[in-house]
């Protein structure tokens, strides 16, 4: 899914159908042609682009590592951002200034 941004075998004939059906109008105002092959290709190239999968996990322990070399994809179609937790007086100061806009905090 992280490589390639489909499941294969996901849609059967008819499936594809009904998604080439749904992005019809659109590929048509592209110049795109109406053959079915040409539509499905349209709603796979739209679904991955603008697909987003958000995976997180422990990179505490070795688990982090086995699961990059088991899934090589975790590592090369991926952003890694790394969270490290806050202080309780900074999530307090956040939470306080937002709400200030909302509520009259005291």
């Amino acid at each position: 899914m992280l490589t390639i941004g489909m499941v294969p075998a996901l849609f059967d004939e008819e499936g594809k159908k009904q998604m080439g059906d749904l992005v019809r109008d659109e590929a048509k105002k592209l110049g795109i042609n109406e053959t079915k092959e040409d539509l499905w290709n349209f709603f796979l190239e739209k679904s991955r682009d603008n697909l987003h999968i958000v995976l997180a996990m422990s990179p505490a322990g070795d688990q982090l590592r086995i699961r990059c070399r088991n899934f090589p994809g975790l590592v090369s179609s991926t952003n890694i951002n790394w969270f490290f937790q806050w202080p309780d007086e900074a999530l307090f100061s956040v939470a306080q200034q937002y709400l200030e806009e909302v509520a009259d905090l005291e």
